[in-house]
């Protein structure tokens, strides 16, 4: 057995990789699983962990790989190759794995962009398609040949059929003609040709030749002679449907294997997502991750549990594992407590990440290239080699040592065990300072005082134990790192049913320095198990500390809503006041016309109307209270201090009602800021400040700040009727001093923000100028999708300085 052999055996390799070809969904899947060895190369290795990750990402997505079965045509392949046509069933197979391949072709290529590494792995050549929609012309879907294939086959099909029917009509006839001679009313075919079933013992009144006749001699099946001449031309006529359908397979054969090479690849494709999607399912089931192959040979396992236990849902003890070059991990304590299990975990993380497969560790987690990894775990006894337990654990130990170097993983469960314990124990602690010295990493699990003491004065050497509680005489499985563990052999013999009077006996001849060391030992690991309470208890206060605060920050952001909720009815009633003043006005005004009344009202009524406004305008005390006050989705905002306004920093300018970058500072008290496109200034004393903002040092946000949102616009109908206009700071948008391209990027940003906020009608102030600006307000708004309609602002609401707009 080789080392690698050996190695696969001791980590029972080929039972995860059994459990991994279980969620395969193809034979050929699941052949592909069981023979996977890790990467010999570390760029193999990183570009297994890249398609792996992503396919992990994907799933994590909802877009899981779009695989259900693959279908085996290797077989055939290969023979069309050596130059054979394949069967109508054969094409239907690769017609199946071709559109297979397709379909995962589309899927990999709608995430190139995003996920790299699978498109180039899972895709195939698009020139398949052109093959596929061949046999899918030529094929039916159950498999056999189409009579569109050829017009020759039709044809021939066509009049082999007519013969058919000219036979079996004869048929009829003669079985009414001989109705008393036949044993059943019926015709059936042998050896090709129509025959009636005729008693034996009157088969000469039915002229013809006799073809077979039933296993009990009864019933003689004779082919009329009046059917003779039909039944050759039948035959000669499915002679030539035959003779067309070899030459229609040999000619999609033949087009076929131009396209070998492209196939194998889309074989090879299917498969490798076959065994992608069920590395998926797995990570699912064992809370596996992607863990890349780092150069260097480290290995650092956070919340490590064992794949095979993990996978076979029973509870797993998590432990965080670790060994380094140069130096020895000692792992002790008692039998079946689990110090192979963590020998293991740490020889099949390193396996497992260069083969790409997902590892049952924590975010957190490195894994280096190591190479070899060497075991002797379990008993090699042969009697068939003359090896005792010991002589073949001390072949091994040769073997190990002969191999090892500075990037070399060694496990060792119970080394130099089997044997005399002090001559055992010496002979381990000089193997591990061989491998130390040779610069590997190793990890080794014992019972021997002297290994476990090697850490006090060598730094080369590293305790760990697993416990056991003697409350429930039971191990703990649980590994702490920096400590040894007490074997309690008398314990773990107690529990496994050793008489307690064997056991005490035991006990009292243990000599007086055991005694003690064991229980230093104990009271170490109660301290440890104590720590760790502790910690966790501290852990667990602290997320109910976090629950609390995060329940206090809900109970403000719903106070805070209930406030802005109470901001806004006021506001409405606001405009609504505005509203019935605007029209009292009017009336006002109607009545000066008609009745000539005094001008009291109608100044009385204007003066109304001019407080009203005041507060609801833009820039009004009403305005300032709702911009100083959070949204339901947005955070407070404040006027800010002078050391807060720099470059970079996140402006609220209330006037566009919009959140902007600050550019630059050309002068005291003057701001030029901007998000993409649009720039322009302000005065600082136009601009609030979000609480808790922290400046930008980057533009790297500027890029995502202009997206649009895509939304379907609600086309109304042509007789719904558009909401009243009432013009507010927060559904107008101030354009002027801008120049064209800039105020109609600002204009499509105030449109979306009209959309977010839910609200039909927005304004733009443009001013009046050279109307040039007012010109291209209007017609970018009547050429936007998203806007239904829209005109010149009414007077009361500024007139054609204005441009008011509904949207769909």
């Amino acid at each position: 057995m080789s080392s690698r052999e050996k190695t696969a055996a001791d980590l029972e390799w080929s039972a995860l990789l059994d459990r991994l070809a279980e969620r395969c969904t193809s034979n050929l899947g699941a052949a592909r699983a069981r023979a996977i060895t890790p990467a010999e190369t570390l760029e193999d290795a990183r570009g297994r962990y890249e398609r792996l990750r992503e396919a992990l990402d994907l799933a994590s997505r909802g877009d899981m790989l779009p695989v259900d079965g693959v279908t085996d045509v290797v077989d055939f392949i290969a023979r069309l190759e050596r130059g054979a046509d394949g069967t109508s069933g054969e094409l239907h197979a690769l017609r199946q794995l071709l559109r297979q391949a397709h379909t995962l072709r589309r899927f990999v290529g709608t995430h190139r962009e995003s996920h790299p590494a699978l498109a180039t792995a899972l895709g195939s050549d698009p020139s398949l398609d052109k093959l596929l929609a061949t046999l899918d012309f030529a094929i039916d879907p159950d498999g056999g040949l189409a009579d569109r294939a050829s017009v020759d086959l039709a044809q021939s099909r066509r009049r082999a059929g007519e013969m058919r029917q000219r036979v079996i009509a004869r048929l009829d006839e003669l079985i009414h003609k001989y109705r008393e001679v036949l044993q059943d009313g019926y015709y059936t075919v042998r050896d090709g040709r129509y025959v009636l079933p005729v008693r034996s013992d009157s088969h000469i009144r039915v002229p013809g030749i006799v073809l077979g006749s039933s296993a009990s001699g009864h019933t003689l099946f004779i082919e009329p002679g009046a059917v003779m001449s039909l039944g050759n031309q039948l035959k000669v006529a499915l002679a030539d449907v035959e003779r067309e359908e070899a030459r229609v397979l040999a000619e999609l054969s033949e087009r076929a294997r131009r396209e070998c090479a492209a196939i194998n690849d889309a074989i090879e494709a299917c498969v490798d997502a076959d065994v992608l999607l069920a590395m998926v399912r797995i990570a699912d089931v064992m809370k596996g991750i992607a863990i890349p192959v780092e150069d260097g040979p480290v290995l650092d396992l956070r919340v490590a549990r064992h794949p095979l236990l993990q996978l076979s849902g029973i509870p797993v003890v998590a432990n965080d594992l670790c060994v380094e070059c140069g130096k020895v991990l000692v792992i002790s304590g008692p039998n079946a407590g689990g110090k192979t299990v963590a020998l293991k975990c740490l020889g099949l993380a390193v396996w497992m990440a260069r083969s790409g497969l997902p590892i049952p560790v924590a975010e957190g987690s490195r894994v280096g290239w190591f190479e070899p990894v060497l075991s002797d775990v379990g008993d090699d006894q042969s009697l068939a080699r003359s090896l005792s337990t010991f002589s073949a654990h001390v072949t091994n130990l040769a073997r190990i040592l002969d191999q090892s170097g500075p990037r070399a993983l060694v496990l060792l469960d119970e080394l130099a065990g089997g044997t005399d314990p002090e001559e055992g124990s010496v002979l381990a602690a000089s193997v591990l300072e061989r491998l130390a010295s040779m610069g590997a990493a190793s990890a080794v699990t014992t019972h021997y005082e002297l290994l476990k003491t090697l850490a006090v004065r060598d730094q080369r050497f590293v305790n760990a134990s697993v416990g056991f509680d003697l409350q429930t005489m039971m191990p703990t499985f649980t590994v702490t790192m920096g400590v040894p563990g007490a074997s309690s052999a008398l314990a773990v013999a107690r529990r496994y049913g050793i008489p307690a009077e064997v056991v005490d006996r035991a006990r009292a001849l243990l000599p007086e320095h055991s005694v003690g060391r064991e229980d230093a030992l104990r009271r170490i690991q109660d301290e440890q198990i104590a720590a760790q309470l502790a910690r966790q208890a501290a852990e667990d206060e602290r997320k109910q500390a976090e629950k609390i605060r995060l329940e206090l920050e809900m109970q403000r952001n719903v106070l805070r809503a209930r406030e802005q909720e109470k901001i806004s009815r006021e506001a409405r009633e606001l405009m609504e006041q505005l509203r019935r003043a605007r029209e009292a006005l009017r009336d006002a005004e109607n009545r000066v016309k008609k009745k000539r009344a005094g001008e009291t009202d109608v100044k009385e009524s204007a003066r109304s109307i001019e407080r009203v406004a005041q507060q609801v305008a833009i820039g009004g005390s009403l305005a300032h209270a709702v911009a100083r006050k959070p949204t339901e989705d947005g955070p407070s905002r404040r006027p800010p201090r002078a050391d807060e306004l720099r470059v970079g920093a996140k402006v609220y300018v209330a006037r566009l009602g919009t959140t902007l970058e600050v550019l630059d500072i050309p002068a005291k008290g003057q701001l030029r800021v901007g998000r993409g496109p649009m720039k322009l200034y302000v005065d600082a004393s136009e601009v609030l400040i979000e609480e808790g903002a922290e400046p930008s040092n980057t533009g790297s946000d500027r890029k995502d700040s202009g997206l649009r949102r895509v939304a379907e616009p609600t086309v109304p109908s042509a007789n719904a009727a558009l909401t009243r206009a009432l013009r507010t700071e927060s559904n107008t948008v101030d354009v002027r001093g801008l120049r064209a391209d800039d105020a109609l990027s600002l204009v499509d940003s105030f449109i979306d923000r009209i959309y977010g906020a839910e609200e039909s009608v927005g304004f733009v102030l443009h001013g009046h100028g050279t109307g040039a600006l007012k010109a291209a307000v209007r017609a970018h708004l009547e050429r936007s999708p998203h806007v239904a309609k829209c005109k010149a602002a009414d007077s009361e609401d500024g007139g054609d300085a204005f441009t008011v707009f509904w949207v769909k």
